[in-house]
């Protein structure tokens, strides 16, 4: 049995997620602040209404095997909580979804301003990338491209590469993100883009 931690369960992302076909050997856990608007009626899938800045959402993630982090506000606070609460329940596999552009990987020919240097809206997204890359979890940073409801062809790109498309489906990224977390060594310690290729 496999126990899967979802932050940002009711954004886009967790969403999407939680729809994934699951197999019924994986417990899923939907936290978010609002989790009492998720609708759910298996009984592998449990919902937690909770805050992640509050220290008391730290036993949400007592006998988690993996965490996925999908949420907007202040980042780089957020990301040092649930480092903290990944160490003190011992805990390794996060994926994290950061942004395309925090390391300045979108090239001119699909539009370099939404490169960090360019949007300083990015500077959380890069300080909370560094914090879980320098932490000692067994982490993959997911970077999308722009979300959409398109096709679900995707590509990978390493932290070097350049992006060879601005979108990418949300779809796209829930199916990947799925892989990442049940597989611990796919993208061990690596921060990876995804986006549809023009």
């Amino acid at each position: 049995m496999k126990n899967i931690l979802i932050i940002g369960a009711t954004g886009n992302l967790g969403r999407k997620l939680s729809d994934q076909h699951w197999d019924e050997n994986v417990n899923l856990t939907l936290l978010s602040r609002h989790a009492k608007n998720i609708n759910v009626d298996k009984h592998n899938i449990s919902k937690v209404n909770a805050d992640i800045m509050n220290p008391n959402s730290e036993k949400y993630f007592a006998n988690q095997d993996a965490v996925f982090v999908a949420i907007s506000g202040n980042l780089s606070e957020m990301i040092k909580q649930i480092i903290k609460y990944m160490d003190s329940q011992n805990v390794k596999r996060i994926v994290f979804i950061a942004s395309m552009g925090i390391y300045n990987e979108i090239p001119a020919s699909i539009g370099a301003e939404g490169n960090v240097d360019n949007n300083p809206f990015l500077n959380d997204y890069l300080t909370a990338a560094n914090l879980v890359a320098k932490s000692d979890l067994n982490y993959t940073i997911l970077r999308p491209g722009w979300f959409d409801e398109g096709n679900d062809s995707f590509e990978i790109t390493g932290q070097n590469e350049p992006f060879g498309g601005h979108d990418v489906s949300r779809n796209a990224i829930a199916q990947y993100a799925k892989k990442l977390l049940l597989d611990n060594d796919l993208h061990s310690k690596e921060s990876i883009g995804i986006n549809r290729p023009i």
